[in-house]
């Protein structure tokens, strides 16, 4: 007897994914933080803070050659509940657009200051795309609790759809991305979305302390 599939939100109901450049982003970077506020579990203090470091990191990340910052809408209001059971960010009258999700990034390139580090940890296949500017460092992708544990395997799931389009919009062939070791949560929902590690934890001829983060890739149809 066949395993009945879960059923899942209609693909039809996902919410629209647009992009922000750096003045609208300056604009709604009071929406961002109450997105990261909304998506984030733990004490209200630990909470704050980090929403605080999230905003200094994306402000400074939007400086780099590249930037690159999406985000996923929804009309409605925090009472209604979108498809994939994502987090409203922020109330708004019936029918405004509110935040549900976002990802950013920028090009891997050898004229632009390295991400982290980065680049004494790609492997040689990766440092050939970034020379060849198509290898995009995708810095974060904030969604919804729920969207990090349920149907991550399907196309039309939002952290899907947005690392897909980030990847798309700037022609890359790969992206790659650093998480720290012990995040076993975002480690765990990014292999669920098609990331897997890099082999290679360093490059050839270093001799450098344990790396603080796990590199992983996500090759482009």
């Amino acid at each position: 007897m066949p395993v009945p599939q879960e059923r899942g939100p209609s693909p039809l109901r996902a919410e629209q994914v647009l992009p922000l450049n750096r003045r609208r982003l300056e604009d709604r970077m009071q929406d961002l933080g109450d997105l990261y506020a909304a998506t984030q579990g733990g004490p209200s203090w630990e909470v704050t803070r980090g929403r605080l470091l999230f905003q200094r990191r994306l402000a400074a990340d939007a400086r780099r050659p590249g930037f690159a910052l999406l985000v996923a809408e929804m009309c409605g209001t925090r009472d209604d509940t979108p498809a994939g059971g994502t987090v409203q960010a922020a109330a708004g009258t019936r029918g405004a657009a509110v935040l549900t999700g976002c990802a950013y990034g920028f090009p891997v390139t050898g004229h632009a200051s390295w991400w982290r580090g980065l680049d004494r940890y790609l492997p040689a296949d990766l440092a050939r795309l970034g020379a060849q500017g198509r290898l995009f460092a995708v810095a974060r992708i904030l969604v919804a609790p729920e969207v990090c544990t349920r149907h991550r395997a399907a196309d039309w799931n939002l952290a899907r759809r947005l690392q897909t389009r980030l990847l798309a919009d700037h022609g890359a062939a790969a992206g790659v991305t650093l998480v720290d070791r012990t995040d076993t949560a975002t480690l765990t929902a990014l292999c669920g979305w098609g990331w897997r590690y890099v082999e290679e934890d360093t490059a050839p001829g270093t001799a450098l302390p344990a790396f603080p983060w796990r590199v992983l890739t996500l090759v482009t149809r």
